[in-house]
């Protein structure tokens, strides 16, 4: 079995870009007019010779570099089924280019990634854990930036990258308001949202850069939030409105275990986050559960009440 080291898997995604520049080459008009196998007056120069030699290098390169992507692909298909297994949600950072979204992403994790002003300086996408409150965690990741136009060379070689919106809970948009052009910026990316299959994803507006907003009214809306990734403003309003968002009745228990039902601390190690564990005259154990394992240890849970529907309120 083929072994990616840590620093191969970041430069996979990354040599997408070298994919395209080496297809570029490769188009039959673009080398001097000798695609075709003629020469200009019939026979063959020895430039040509080396060209085709180029030619069948690219190839071989092209080819490489694919098979090296869809390792990629592979190995992002086996962790996102250990988050499905873990009911980790996955919330993707999706926006036009130079939006902010790596600034973000280092705002909320202190991932320390490279968020520089020039196109596409995110090729790889950067993942990284997430503590949004006491009872929820989520995987949190940065995508490419969109453009204008993408062509759709670009959308094939960066799928390994892209891929991971089909996959996400949550999609947070982030937008520069800063740009005079932040309308048109942001309903390119909601076109190329929808052409990547992810238009049924929720998904929350985040307004970056407020703190370089000149209007006399910010955007808003119920399913938007304002901040500034580089000063933090707005940063714990957007957590708060991510936890609502990916609220599945997660809650934070104590539970109080007598020795006979010990099995189920097992089931608390696999099924939910086990903060601490206390041995006395039961087995006390703090532990944030999702409903369904909140379900199976009910009766021991400290101040457990059952919850009332809508119509007993």
């Amino acid at each position: 079995m083929k072994i990616i080291k840590a620093k191969d898997y970041m430069d996979m995604s990354r040599k997408a870009a070298n994919i395209i520049s080496a297809q570029v080459i490769l188009k039959p008009d673009s080398v001097l007019g000798l695609a075709t196998g003629s020469s200009p007056i019939g026979t063959r120069g020895p430039g040509e010779t080396q060209l085709e030699t180029d030619r069948r290098h690219i190839h071989r390169k092209i080819d490489k570099l694919k098979s090296d992507l869809e390792e990629v692909r592979r190995v992002r298909a086996t962790q996102r089924e250990r988050r499905v297994k873990n009911s980790m949600p996955v919330v993707a950072l999706v926006g036009y280019t130079n939006a902010g979204k790596s600034t973000l992403l280092n705002a909320l994790t202190g991932a320390g990634i490279p968020a520089n002003d020039r196109l596409f300086d995110t090729l790889d996408t950067t993942t990284r854990l997430l503590t949004v409150s006491d009872t929820l965690d989520v995987v949190i990741s940065d995508t490419v930036g969109f453009i204008r136009k993408l062509p759709h060379q670009l959308v094939e070689a960066f799928k390994a990258t892209l891929e991971e919106l089909e996959y996400a809970d949550l999609l947070l948009h982030v937008i520069d308001i800063s740009d005079p052009h932040w309308l048109e910026q942001a309903q390119i990316v909601d076109e190329l949202i929808e052409e990547l299959g992810a238009q049924q994803i929720p998904c929350l507006r985040v307004y970056n850069k407020s703190d370089l907003y000149f209007g006399d009214i910010r955007p808003h809306g119920e399913d938007s939030v304002n901040i500034s990734a580089k000063t933090g403003e707005g940063v714990d309003e957007l957590l708060a409105r991510i936890d609502k968002l990916l609220d599945k009745g997660t809650r934070r228990v104590t539970i109080h275990l007598p020795y006979d039902k010990g099995g189920l601390l097992d089931m608390l190690y696999r099924e939910a986050k086990v903060e601490s564990v206390e041995y006395g005259e039961t087995i006390d154990i703090v532990a944030t559960c999702v409903p369904r394992v909140i379900g199976q240890v009910k009766d021991y849970i400290e101040g457990y009440r059952e919850p009332k529907e809508d119509w007993e309120e």
